[in-house]
This record gives C-alpha cells, structure tokens and sequence, in this order.
C-alpha cells in the first residue's frame, strides 16, 4: 500500500493507507472468476448440446426388434471377411467366447455366458476362456450364420447388440454350451473358478 501525504494530518510519524487500491485489485480477480465460470458453464451447454443430439433415442421406430429381419453373414461369398480374434482394428473379428464384431458392429451371443478372459478370476477360467473364444472363431468361419435379435433388449450396458447366431436353425451358443465351453445365459454371471 502507498503512503498517503496531504491527507488532513499534521503529524508526520502517522501513516494513513488508502484502502481503495486495495479493492481495486479483489474487484479484477473477481470478474476474472465471473468470466471463466461463465466460460466454463457455456462450454457445459454446449457439449451437453452436442451429447443430446447424438444420443439413440428408442421407441421412435415402430419396429420391435424381434419383427426386425436377421442380418445374414457374408461368408459364403470368396470376398467375404473371416473372423481372426480382435486386435487394434475391430471391424470382423472375435473378442471372447460371446462377443464378436460383425463388419463394424458389436455383437454380444445373448443366449450364452462364457468364462472372462480380460478379466479372469483363476488359471482355469482363463485357459476356457481362451478355448471358447478360439472355438467360436472356428464356427464363424465355417459358413453362413443369422445373427438374430432376441427379447425385447436391443443392446446391453456396454453398447453390445444382444443377438443370438443360428446356423441350420441351430444356436451357436447352444453348441458351445453341449461342448462345455458355455453356460446357457441365467440373466447373471456365475463364478468360473
């Protein structure tokens, strides 16, 4: 703070302050916060904007997912795509014993479980997991398959499309399941180990 002269005293030993300089300064600040929350809050609105308008919103179509037609696999063509297990691109290929990619969309078999195997609680889990997942890709390659919707679920909580794969009217899952590799999907996990 500066010292102040002439202000109305004689004495010499006292020393006034003006406090206005000091309120000046809390005054700036102030406005600079104001600005930045106001910046900060547009930001929001805008971005909520953004998520709004890109959201799926259900019940706009009168189509139910089970009266949708099943979308057929192109393997049987000589150009078709063959499932590999998944990498870095994701476009056709296997995740684990109950997820795959169809030409770029997620497919989780809705009528069966399989053990983890990015997550796997014990050796054994992991070890049939990794045998599901192979046996999976196996199948998928063998020919044609229907990849049908099931229930009145489209998706699940990770954006996964819940579908059942049939090939001669016979669940793939099914098969994994008579093999060991599976369970016939509870509605919940069961523990592997």
């Amino acid at each position: 703070m500066a010292r102040k002269e002439g202000r109305g005293t004689k004495d010499d030993n006292v020393v006034r302050f003006d406090f206005r300089d000091k309120l000046k300064k809390p005054h700036d600040k102030r406005r600079r916060k104001e600005w930045m929350f106001g910046l900060g809050a547009f930001s929001i609105v805008v971005a909520g904007g953004m998520l709004a308008l890109s959201w799926p919103v259900s019940g706009l179509t009168s189509t139910a997912p089970s009266e949708l037609p099943p979308k057929l696999s192109l393997m049987a063509g000589s150009a078709s795509p063959r499932f590999e297990l998944c990498g870095v691109t994701r476009r056709t290929c296997v995740v684990d014993g109950d997820t795959f990619w169809l030409e770029g969309e997620k497919i989780r078999i809705a009528d069966i479980d399989t053990p983890e195997i990015s997550e796997p609680k014990c050796d054994s889990e992991y070890q049939l997991g990794m045998k599901a997942t192979y046996r999976l890709r196996d199948l998928l390659n063998e020919g044609t398959f229907e990849v049908r919707p099931i229930g009145n679920r489209d998706e699940d909580r990770f954006g996964r499309k819940l579908r059942v794969v049939v090939r001669g009217g016979q669940s793939l899952g099914d098969q994994l399941v008579r093999e060991g590799l599976a369970r016939t999907w509870t509605g919940r996990r069961e523990p592997w180990c």
